[in-house]
């Protein structure tokens, strides 16, 4: 007899092997150009060149931007038209050799194709093994603001939509029961003391960067004539930091000081290494040498540079924007040990950026738009609560009328000011679903907020004469490259997502969404709003063909369809 735990667990992995195959196959689809088919007994098919085969699948929803949603049954369809069934691990077999083939036509790297697949498929499966975990320790939503807010961050279990291995993580090893922010973790930093001889840092904003409690503990055990700044660690990083011989050496010289676990205890936000005191007003940035998607996440001194560049730009900037309800989160400073002392890649294990966090006094609890936007077991997203929430009256909650309305809304506070800010001053923000903060006010979008800084890119050339960005910081890039960062991000990663949900659980269908905010950006008096309306293609980032490749630092972009374009008069 089969325990109710197990058959927790068979669901649990039930669920994450669809959730991977819905993920593998509309990335496929975006990344080869090919077109969701229909059989004639009204499946899906999904064309697989390099075997002259299809597969066959139940479709449970079509998307017009490419966010399908797939039933459990697929078959192998042969050239003859008969059709086999095939399980998760077959499909993923099939993706990679489709895969393979692009990435050999786009790259020219053939030779190594066998290894890269079974790579991938590694990390496919690491993904879906830690979605099953995080399903199955799914936990509700607290009632109170800032319970609500730290949920949101803490139950992104699917993840990107569009990327084959969302939640793949090496490193962590047993510990990610500790450290996954699905799993609800919590945890108290680890500090070091840094002699102000090996330090680096830099401040750009106010803003307190050490709990009072950190500070008084830390002055008890060193001393009041010590000179040293104190810089948190992850607990996880902290161990391996003090494992390397060059900091065991700094410690041995006294230069460097772990003195433990000190104050209050934090916890990850959806990045996984950015945790949060929501009694404090900073956000920690830390470094983790665990790979997380596609990167080891450290934090390099030109990034660091760049978040901070990003940060007296904005701050310089932003008194002249007449944006009503858009803000942004700026980092206030970064701190590290000297690289001049420790080279580079320890420099990079070390440094910390700050971010401002405004939301101690408890005015607005924010929710991350991802979470916002992920399924629910058996139940809607909870931005599909919150627009029924201000509905005017029972039967129009799901309105075609009051969806649009909400959506002009949302548009006014987000993607309108990012595009005239741009236009404005060339800043393009990198303001995907993960980046974006969400207000709500019975309902209403009220307040956005776009965050980490490290991710923005300036226009060279439309960077105004006389601001404060040095003429070589890493935050410029040419307009072209700028622009196209800001269309990925804010319009195929935001709107496509946001439409795509609201679409999915409304009577507003994607088309009509799509019109919606057509009309929106026609009032917007931005150039770039207009360019974006006459452009027929977006950039959408090749995550599936650039992880294969092992491209994930210089990802290729492919065009797909601008429905702001197709929905024309």
């Amino acid at each position: 007899m089969t325990s109710p735990e197990s058959v927790t667990t068979t669901a649990a992995r039930s669920c994450a092997e669809q959730a991977a195959r819905t993920r593998l196959l509309n990335t496929y689809l975006r990344e080869s150009g090919t077109t969701l088919g229909t059989t004639c007994d009204d499946l899906g098919r999904i064309q697989l060149p390099a075997t002259g085969s299809a597969v066959v699948i139940a479709v449970r929803h079509r998307s017009v931007f490419g966010h399908h949603e797939y039933g459990n049954q697929v078959w192998l369809e042969q050239p003859d038209r008969r059709r086999v069934p095939v399980d998760h691990d077959d499909v993923v077999r099939l993706l990679l050799d489709e895969v393979q083939a692009l990435a050999a036509k786009e790259f020219a790297q053939a030779s190594d194709g066998a290894d890269r697949k079974r790579e991938l498929a590694e990390r496919i499966e690491s993904s879906v093994a830690a979605t099953s975990r995080y399903l199955r320790h799914r936990r509700p939503c607290p009632a109170d603001p800032y319970g609500m807010s730290r949920h949101a961050e803490q139950s992104l279990v699917f993840g990107h939509p569009f990327h084959p291995t969302p939640k793949s993580t090496q490193g962590f090893g047993d510990d990610l029961e500790r450290y996954a922010p699905e799993l609800g973790a919590a945890f108290v930093p680890h500090w070091f003391a840094v002699n102000r001889r090996i330090l680096l840092e830099r401040r750009v904003a106010p803003g307190s960067w050490t709990p009072a409690p950190v500070t008084a503990a830390a002055r008890q055990m060193l001393g009041a004539e010590q000179d040293h700044a104190l810089l948190p660690a992850h607990p996880w990083q902290a161990e391996y930091l003090l494992s390397k011989p060059r900091v065991a050496q700094l410690v041995g010289d006294g230069l460097l000081v772990a003195l433990g676990a000190l104050g209050p205890e934090v916890y990850p936000t959806s990045s996984v290494r950015t945790v949060c005191d929501p009694a404090f007003p900073t956000f920690f940035k830390l470094p983790l040498h665990v790979r997380i998607t596609n990167f080891i996440r450290n934090n390099p001194v030109p990034h660091v540079l760049r978040a901070t560049d990003a940060g007296v730009l904005v701050t310089d900037l932003a008194p002249g924007w007449d944006h009503p309800g858009f803000s942004v989160l700026v980092e206030t400073g970064f701190r590290t040990v000297d690289p001049a002392v420790i080279g580079d890649d320890l420099a990079a294990e070390f440094s910390v950026l700050y971010r401002e966090n405004p939301f101690t006094d408890g005015a607005a609890a924010p929710r991350v738009l991802a979470g916002l936007l992920e399924n629910r077991d058996g139940d809607v997203p909870d931005l599909i609560h919150e627009i029924r929430r201000c509905a005017p009256y029972p039967d129009a909650v799901s309105g075609a009328d009051h969806v649009a309305k909400w959506l002009r809304r949302y548009l006014s506070i987000s993607l309108l000011p990012l595009l005239e800010i741009f236009d404005r001053d060339g800043v393009s923000f990198e303001a995907h679903v993960q980046n974006s903060l969400l207000h709500t006010d019975g309902g209403w979008p009220v307040r956005y907020w776009v965050r980490d800084m490290e991710g923005t890119s300036v226009s060279r050339q439309r960077l105004r004469p006389g601001t404060v960005v040095p003429p070589d910081s890493p935050l410029l890039y040419d307009h072209d490259e700028a622009w196209l960062r800001l269309r990925y991000n804010a319009v195929t990663n935001h709107l496509g997502h946001l439409i795509s949900v609201v679409g999915r659980y409304t009577d507003a269908d994607e088309p009509l969404l799509w019109r919606v905010a057509r009309q929106s950006l026609a009032t917007s008096r931005a150039d770039t709003a207009a360019d974006l309306l006459e452009r027929p293609v977006l950039p959408a980032k090749a995550n599936l063909i650039s992880r294969f490749a092992g491209r994930g630092e210089s990802p290729v972009y492919v065009d797909v369809p601008n429905l702001l374009f197709e929905v024309s008069p």
